[in-house]
């Protein structure tokens, strides 16, 4: 409920018709001026004094003050203190009018706008539900695999070499976050730990090539609010989006954010996999003390696929206690999520802690003209050449997520580097269609007794190789996984691909089973010590085929935590030779 508010000419060197509008009120109510005056308000801060809030106007013409006047009125309104602030109709009436004073202090520095709680979307059925998670075996790192180099005071250690003393390992000076780039790590090569629970950072994620629009306007006012004031205003921070939204990008962008404003060694960035999976193994090699040492001197805990949690009676004490602590300290928290908050209360249930206690911010799909420019900025990145056709034809006319778009363009310059020597010309836009097959001419689908017979007669290498790979199928459909493998095989000899790889195992998934799978699979595929896996799509009719999206989704997470590189075979697609170019690039 608005008690006072005011209005007064604040001109500035660039502006001359800016105004301020002082406020005594409380954050849901700010929310509301700045969502109906929009891109004229600047984000509020906090003052004292007789009001509590500042908010600066870019101008202020009738139309804006009557906006203000309409808005002010129905926050003024006793029945506004009992409405639910995003949903509520409170009665108007009539507001005291604001007095013009003169601007006398300079402008601070605003602050970013409060977000408005989206309404829970209903529970998609494919969750990580918090439930006791089988007990996990101690994981050994297959061989090593690419690592993405951190930028300049972004080389986080690992807990091993954290828990040494500073004068061991000497941490790098925090770097501003303009400027990503390569650099060392700084942490001594002797030292390993059996499990890693902080998140690699991607050195191109960052605010300056985040860009920002209606889909991503109130996350980006609330990320920034973060880096400036941590702990202070929106803490938690729940961002959440369906896949391909940009949440790995906002991760990375408040983490280099912070890391400049308040030093690399007070931030913690993790997954939900690394964490509560780190804690467990913590638990039984009696590495505790040096994960609770970790966490009591960081400022800020960052909490990547938070609905990932793996929570089970081992850690989740530990869990909630570490995360309460974090908010009565004023440590900001901050945690993304696949699914909206209605479907996290099962989570918080188990874990102790509410994720949707401070405030939550969602992602879209940016509009088209949006995505055309995201996409040009990656390409770019990418020393993509394509022509604008081209790049509508692959990418913008199914809105591909951008995960997907950054996967696929990395795979098009692995195949690029295969096919240097086989082929003397080949476009960027070639080797994506040989990667996706847009063009290409769909096979009758089911396999024949030819097919079988194929596949069968077809026996894979025995030697040791240093790839091991493994497939999952669809209970029901080992013959269709064998003929994957056959076909796989038969596409890297035609494309020239002198790769051998060792079948590891042939493992059958339930497609009826809403629960679970993802992590099954990552349990399996690291306790087998593969490096990469292979997935065929569950059948269109099953109960994961209603939620295949999802399902691929969370398993890549999953298998990325236990560093395992994962490759989707949709069942349609098992004649698909474009189909087996992409796998073969996923998993080399």
């Amino acid at each position: 409920m608005i008690k006072k508010w005011d209005v007064a000419p604040a001109p500035s060197e660039n502006n001359p018709g800016r105004h301020k509008l002082l406020i005594k009120g409380e954050m849901k109510d700010i929310f509301l001026i700045v969502k109906n005056l929009g891109s004229l308000c600047s984000r509020p801060e906090k003052t004292t004094g007789e009001f509590n809030f500042i908010i600066y106007l870019s101008k202020l013409e009738m139309d804006t003050m009557k906006k203000l006047k309409s808005v002010a009125a129905e926050l003024s309104s006793p029945a506004a203190a009992e409405a639910d602030s995003f949903g509520g109709e409170p009665a108007p009436f009539d507001t005291p009018k604001p007095t013009l004073k003169a601007e006398s202090q300079p402008a601070p520095k605003a602050q970013p706008a409060p977000v408005q709680q989206p309404k829970p979307a209903p529970a998609p059925e494919i969750k990580a539900a918090p439930a006791p998670a089988p007990q996990p075996a101690p994981v050994q790192q297959p061989a090593p695999a690419p690592q993405v180099t951190r930028p300049p005071g972004m080389s986080v250690p690992s807990i091993a070499a954290r828990a040494r003393k500073e004068e061991e390992v000497p941490a790098a000076a925090p770097a501003p976050a303009a400027a990503p780039a390569a650099a060392p790590s700084g942490v001594s090569g002797r030292i390993k730990a059996k499990w890693s629970m902080e998140l690699p950072l991607i050195p191109t994620y960052s605010f300056q090539t985040l860009i920002a629009g209606s889909h991503n306007r109130f996350a980006h006012a609330a990320a920034m609010a973060v880096v400036e004031n941590p702990g202070v205003i929106y803490n938690p921070l729940l961002v959440f989006g369906s896949p391909g939204t940009g949440k790995t990008h906002f991760v990375n962008s408040i983490s280099y954010g912070l890391s400049a404003s308040i030093g690399q060694s007070n931030i913690f960035v993790t997954d939900g996999i690394k964490f509560s999976k780190g804690i467990e193994l913590a638990l039984k090699d009696g590495g505790l003390g040096r994960i609770e040492e970790i966490l009591s001197k960081v400022k800020a805990l960052i909490i990547d696929d938070v609905h990932l949690l793996m929570v089970s009676e081992a850690n989740k004490k530990y869990l909630s206690k570490w995360l309460n602590d974090f908010v009565a300290q004023n440590k900001q928290i901050v945690v993304t999520s696949l699914f909206p908050p209605k479907s996290l209360s099962g989570l918080e249930d188990a874990v102790g802690f509410q994720f949707t206690q401070g405030w939550m911010v969602d992602l879209k799909m940016p509009n088209a003209q949006a995505y055309k420019s995201i996409i040009t900025q990656l390409l770019q990145g990418l020393e993509v050449k394509l022509a604008d056709e081209e790049i509508n034809a692959v990418f913008a006319s199914g809105m591909m997520p951008f995960g997907d778009v950054v996967k696929t363009l990395e795979d098009m310059k692995k195949l690029e580097k295969f096919l240097v020597n086989s082929m003397n010309s080949v476009t960027h836009a070639q080797l994506l269609e040989m990667l996706l097959g847009l063009g290409e001419t769909p096979m009758p689908g089911g396999l024949t007794e030819d097919d079988a017979r194929q596949a069968s007669a077809w026996q894979p290498t025995e030697k040791d190789t240093w790839f091991k790979w493994g497939i999952f199928y669809p209970k029901g459909l080992r013959r269709e996984a064998e003929y994957a493998l056959y076909s796989l095989h038969e596409r890297a000899k035609e494309l020239g691909l002198n790769t051998d790889w060792s079948q590891v195992f042939l493992e059958e998934y339930n497609s009826d089973e809403l629960y679970g799978i993802p992590f099954k699979i990552g349990n399996y595929a690291s306790e087998r010590k593969v490096n990469g896996a292979i997935i065929l799509g569950p059948q269109p009719t099953s109960a994961l085929g209603a939620q295949q999206a999802e399902f691929r989704h969370i398993a890549f997470k999953i298998m990325d935590s236990f560093l395992v590189k994962g490759a989707w075979l949709p069942l349609e697609k098992l004649k698909s030779k474009s189909a087996y170019a992409k796998i073969l690039m996923d998993l080399v």
